[in-house]
């Protein structure tokens, strides 16, 4: 299983995006209101790749983007 819940995000509120340099994880964000939606905006394809092994995949790319909106919201 992939430790995401422990990445290290880096918040760029200028450019609206999160990145996990680590793992080479961008997530831009839009803002909308007063909520923020996340968006995988580039993950390297060996990644993709592994997440997509897990029968929870798709949790685990929804964890991912909702763990880099929680640290920009907190940024």
């Amino acid at each position: 299983m992939l430790d995401i819940n422990n990445w290290e995000w880096t918040i760029d509120k200028e450019k609206m995006c999160c990145r996990s340099i680590k793992n080479k994880v961008t997530v831009k964000i839009t803002a909308e209101n007063d909520t923020i939606k996340g968006k995988i905006d580039d993950m390297p394809v060996e990644l993709f790749g592994k997440i997509a092994e897990f029968e929870d995949g798709e949790n685990i790319i929804r964890q991912i983007v909702e763990n880099a909106e929680a640290a920009f919201k907190k940024g």
